[in-house]
């Protein structure tokens, strides 16, 4: 053998020894990097991740959820009471400002038209007396559209049924700009003013006025207003508010829904017109109502997957529903759909048919309401009593106390228009609104004029 042979083999087993050398360090390391990833619980195939069987449920769920997501973004942005609400999309004015431009040119053509000189008080036929208190507000006079919205679009029967007062809420009544406007007295029945010669009532709303006590103020309007009313020999007096809209064809609703409050309680306070959805939402006292009705969803889950587990077994059918897979469905998705649920918002996952419902709490505000006449005898002692406060926080205090059932009428047939507080306001910068302009209801806005009727979808979807 010759000596650079031995050389070459020598040369040949050492490269031997290195390359198994490498191979032993490389897979020594791939399974320290295995081990490691495996104590971190690191996926080490993507293509072994996509075909397991949780992994694709997971990513199933993941689509679908985020699917769901964005149509809750996409449908529910008009509901306060839903994280998905979007302000500055949910407060448009749409059937609001339609019906102020037909309230607009109903005022505009009663200006050119003779006033009502007939005097109708005790009128056999009055079926409603319709109060409106108005004072001058800073910017707008809302009592324009106020006022035309309820009487445009009237029978003549039904205008008949209807004793209109307006009150003008200023001991000089010529300080408010609509005093001399031709319409106001050719569509209202009277036009209250204070009375003068009553010498210390008269000196106290002086006082309040020029010491801009509007509570005191206020409250005294209203029951003055109530007692006017009740003058007319009215079963039934509704109290509006000078800055809302109305529905057309409220009256008739309103008769109906009164009938129907009639026939649900015998002593109740008032029929709700309006009232604002923000405060009808998940609210924190019921907690453990929400929370006991989810952990029955998620009981109720868990054991029908148990259930069909043991069926299947029975069968002799394959399963893959084992524990880890049960756990996760009933633990992890079903709570992440619940969660969904509750984001949507109240308003829109459990809307309030149309009709007349009991609002006991949180309809806010004073709006419009409508009394019986034997209730408003009553509701003026009390404001009379009170004397200071604001009129429905006065209301709903009485109400509790003597447990009086309050009913509101879905969806609302009035709109609170007003952007500024005749009782003075302030301004919250996150929304950029005032809070008169966030005293609103969302489902007013999506009435519709089809034909001659007016209609309303089912949901504020």
């Amino acid at each position: 053998m010759s000596h650079a042979f031995i050389i070459e083999n020598k040369k040949s087993n050492l490269l031997s020894i290195q390359l198994d050398n490498h191979s032993t360090v490389r897979n020594e390391l791939h399974f320290e990097e295995e081990s490691t990833m495996r104590a971190f619980n690191f996926p080490i195939s993507l293509s072994r991740i996509l075909t397991t069987v949780p992994s694709r449920t997971l990513l199933v769920f993941l689509f679908f959820y985020l699917l769901l997501g964005r149509y809750c973004k996409y449908a529910f942005y008009r509901d306060p009471t839903s994280a998905f609400f979007d302000p500055s999309r949910a407060y448009e004015h749409i059937y609001s400002l339609q019906r102020q431009r037909q309230a607009d040119a109903f005022i505009q053509a009663a200006n050119s038209t003779r006033a009502r000189n007939e005097s109708r008080l005790n009128e056999p036929g009055t079926t409603m007396c319709l109060g409106m208190a108005t004072v001058e507000r800073p910017a707008e006079q809302y009592v324009r559209y106020a006022f035309g919205s309820l009487i445009e679009g009237l029978t003549e029967d039904e205008r008949n049924h209807i004793y209109a007062v307006i009150l003008i809420g200023h001991t000089d009544p010529e300080h408010h700009p609509i005093y001399h406007e031709p319409w106001l007295g050719t569509l209202s029945d009277k036009i209250l003013t204070y009375d003068a010669s009553r010498k210390e009532q008269f000196n106290l709303l002086l006082k309040w006025e020029q010491e801009k006590d509007y509570r005191r103020k206020a409250t005294f309007d209203y029951s003055y207003l109530l007692e006017t009313c009740l003058q007319s020999g009215a079963p039934w007096i509704a109290m509006i508010e000078d800055d809302t809209i109305a529905v057309a064809g409220w009256y008739p609703r309103t008769i109906t829904a009164l009938d129907l409050a009639d026939s649900q309680s015998t002593d109740w306070l008032y029929l709700r017109l309006f009232f604002t959805e923000q405060f009808l939402g998940w609210n924190s006292e019921f907690w453990p109502t929400y929370l006991l009705a989810s952990l029955s969803v998620v009981m109720s889950i868990a054991s029908a997957l148990f259930a069909l587990r043991n069926f299947r077994h029975k069968s002799h059918t394959s399963s893959s529903f084992s524990n880890w897979t049960i756990f996760t469905v009933s633990c992890i998705y079903t709570p992440a759909f619940i969660l969904l649920y509750f984001m949507a918002g109240k308003i829109s996952t459990r809307p309030m048919s149309p009709g007349v419902h009991e609002m006991p709490n949180y309809g806010c505000c004073a709006q419009g309401m409508v009394f019986s006449s034997a209730t408003a005898a009553r509701v003026v002692n009390k404001l009379k009593e009170k004397e200071l406060g604001f009129v429905d926080m006065i209301l709903e205090e009485w109400a509790n106390e003597e447990k009086l059932t309050r009913f509101a009428i879905v969806p609302s047939l009035l709109q609170h228009i007003g952007g500024h507080s005749s009782k003075g306001d302030d301004f919250t910068a996150t929304q950029q609104m005032s809070v008169a302009e966030r005293i609103f209801n969302f489902g007013f806005e999506l009435y519709e004029q089809k034909g001659k009727q007016i209609v309303h979808p089912s949901s504020y979807g």
